[in-house]
């Protein structure tokens, strides 16, 4: 199997889209023994935030990794006058070992400042990806995009082989999943990415037993075009209180009832990547 480069993203913010992205990560390095990447190119670094408190290195990352840009931001580094030089960045420099199957290139609220020369830096996650041959070190590389079009969120596309839509069953995130669709069509047609696809959309933050108006949401969104011709997984991040005030963070396989929904989905998702690089169905 090729090496998938997956972005998680939603137009919509508070889908449950950084839980899920970590959720799973976590689930495949910790549990499945795969050797996972996790790219946190969102400016708000919830990501990175999540990682950091599961394994106590908050300190760390402010005192050296924030201090001295062992970020994100390193990556996406332009000329700053017509004579300066770009030290390249290596993965050495900025991948950090959190367990002994992830890894993880951490979030930096300061990339908000870097949106100058957008061309320039459009694909840089790409090149940083490909020419540093990521994909023969590990079997996963997530990125955990932003939820509003911007230029990262641009560059974590054009990074991507695929995208996954975390998605509540409720108007808005179902209008956030609409917008995405056009910003992919975009992609495809302005940087003539069109091989990324559609991994599928997860259901997060859904209650055991749907009330009637949420299943006709449900059915209506599924039967809609475009959305009928996609991928819905059968499995959801349902939802569970700790994930949002739990003393263990919001990893779902910190807490039993999540740590069930986490590993089904997974098991679906590696079947699901099976099925699309196998060519079982053409997006």
């Amino acid at each position: 199997m090729t090496t998938p480069v997956i972005s998680f993203i939603n137009m919509k913010g508070g889908v449950g889209k950084t839980t899920l992205c970590v959720g799973i990560a976590e689930y495949l390095a910790n549990f499945m023994d795969k050797r996972v990447l996790i790219i946190d190119i969102d400016p708000q670094f919830n990501a990175t935030q999540s990682i950091l408190s599961k394994y106590d290195r908050v300190k760390e990352y402010i005192a050296d990794h924030l201090e001295n840009t062992k970020t994100i931001r390193r990556i996406f580094e332009t000329k700053s006058s017509l004579t300066g030089k770009v030290q390249q960045v290596t993965p050495d420099e900025i991948i950090i070992k959190m367990s002994e199957h992830l890894d993880m290139i951490f979030g930096d609220i300061n990339t908000i400042f870097d949106i100058e020369q957008p061309a320039a830096r459009l694909h840089k996650l790409k090149r940083f990806i490909e020419e540093h041959k990521l994909r023969d070190i590990y079997d996963f590389i997530l990125i955990d995009s932003p939820p509003t079009i911007s230029l990262f969120t641009d560059a974590a596309l054009v990074a991507s082989d695929y995208y996954i839509v975390p998605v509540k069953i409720d108007h808005y995130s179902i209008l956030g999943a609409t917008s995405l669709l056009s910003v992919i069509e975009n992609i495809q047609d302005n940087y003539d990415h069109k091989n990324i696809q559609n991994l599928g959309f997860i259901y997060t933050n859904t209650l055991e037993n749907l009330s009637k108006k949420t299943k006709k949401l449900k059915t209506d969104f599924e039967s809609t075009e475009p959305f009928n011709e996609l991928y819905f997984f059968d499995n959801q991040l349902k939802f569970v209180q700790d994930l949002m005030v739990g003393g263990r963070g919001n990893i779902s396989s910190s807490y039993k009832s999540s740590r069930k929904y986490i590993k089904a989905i997974c098991e679906e998702f590696l079947s699901r990547i099976q099925e699309v690089q196998t060519g079982g169905e053409d997006e």
